[in-house]
């Protein structure tokens, strides 16, 4: 089984580093450094007090859905995220492509992560209307059909060798 790599770009990247240290900065360190001794309290503690555990919760979240690469396996595709692997047969695949930025125009999140370790969750555009997004960058897409009408969107490093043994599997 190849796997196909999914690298972050400049902007996945910095938010990536960005956040999580804004948040270290701005509540992590006043909230735990203040004259409150022993542990916190969750039922007599203050919101303030329980607020960075939440973001702390949310970040792992986050980091745990995000897509680190992607493989093609008994005829399914495998996408890896650190909590759970998705998989999708390439058998409900209709048409697999390779997309250029400027062809994803003004693409909006409707629910998930816009940057943060990458973008994936829902997205919707004029063209290719509502999508499931698997990416961690936003110069080249892999846009694939599926039979029953939604569409999955990859970021692999090797666009055209994915493209290219989906295509393979499409068929047979």
């Amino acid at each position: 089984m190849k796997q196909y790599k999914a690298s972050m770009d400049r902007t996945t990247k910095t938010l990536t580093i960005f956040v999580p240290l804004l948040l270290l900065f701005t509540v992590f360190i006043p909230s735990f450094t203040k004259n409150n001794p022993g542990s916190i309290d969750f039922l007599n503690s203050s919101p303030e007090d329980v607020f960075p555990i939440g973001l702390i919760i949310l970040l792992v979240i986050t980091y745990g859905f995000s897509p680190k690469s992607y493989a093609i396996e008994d005829r399914q595709l495998i996408i890896f995220r650190p909590f759970h692997r998705k998989f999708y047969s390439t058998r409900d695949m209709k048409s697999v492509s390779i997309v250029d930025k400027k062809d994803m125009p003004r693409s909006i999140r409707v629910f998930g992560v816009g940057g943060l370790f990458g973008y994936f969750g829902l997205f919707r555009n004029s063209r290719h209307g509502t999508m499931i997004w698997y990416a961690t960058r936003r110069d080249q897409f892999v846009v694939i059909e599926r039979n029953n009408g939604k569409t999955i969107v990859l970021t692999p490093d090797d666009t055209n060798s994915l493209v290219s043994e989906l295509n393979e599997q499409i068929q047979r």
